[in-house]
């Protein structure tokens, strides 16, 4: 099996040994880095696999550090996944906005945390073949399938394509991705930094998605 490393961005210390107690029990080699700034000099230093991050820290926080991530043409390619006791929406949908893989939310069940991983790490290549069997396009209804669960399942498969959404009240709004991360997205066509903000909070309305 491959030997594969976690950066683990955390300054409270007690959650950090935790975490690495648990990663390094399920197989994985794990790096800690006290804050968002130090995480993201050790990530251009290390050759890392995945990086794992607090949100509120000193320095630089774990919105801050995904977003130096996922600008860095050396570091963009890594998952980020969020770990964070904030759990209200605008929280959620800020780390999917700046590209966040996944975001968890503590307490955290250890399965959930190795599932989140794993998927993405020592199962990422199955995970890919069967998901490599879904349709390339599929429709349904943003109370059934929220636009989180969407963005993991394009993240998980790799996925470079669509997710065209309309709200309840008409509005056209469209995710684009590339390779299971947002590039950018349009809102009745337009494109702005903002308008990943305002289509995220959508909870009613319906989806097409589409993989190229």
């Amino acid at each position: 099996m491959e030997n594969y490393t976690i950066l683990v961005v955390e300054d409270e210390a007690n959650m950090a040994r935790l975490l690495e107690f648990q990663l390094r029990k399920a197989g994985y080699q794990v790096i800690q880095a006290r804050d968002g700034q130090d995480g993201l000099q050790v990530a251009r230093e290390k050759q890392v696999d995945l990086i794992l991050t607090d949100i509120m820290m000193p320095m630089m926080d774990g919105y801050e550090l995904c977003r130096a991530v996922k600008k860095s043409p050396d570091l963009k390619h890594l998952p980020v996944l969020m770990l964070s006791a904030k759990i209200d929406r605008a929280s959620i949908i800020h780390g999917y906005a700046v590209g966040a893989a996944r975001y968890l939310t503590k307490p955290l069940k250890r399965e959930e945390l190795y599932k989140g991983i794993d998927l993405r790490l020592k199962y990422a290549s199955k995970a890919r073949s069967m998901l490599a069997r879904k349709a390339k396009e599929w429709s349904g209804k943003l109370s059934v399938v929220n636009i989180f669960k969407l963005l993991e399942l394009f993240s998980v498969g790799g996925w470079t394509g669509r997710i065209e959404i309309i709200n309840i009240e008409g509005q056209h709004g469209c995710l684009h991705l590339n390779q299971g991360a947002i590039e950018h997205c349009s809102l009745e066509g337009q494109i702005n930094m903002f308008n990943i903000f305002v289509v995220l909070s959508w909870e009613q309305g319906s989806f097409e998605a589409t993989r190229y």
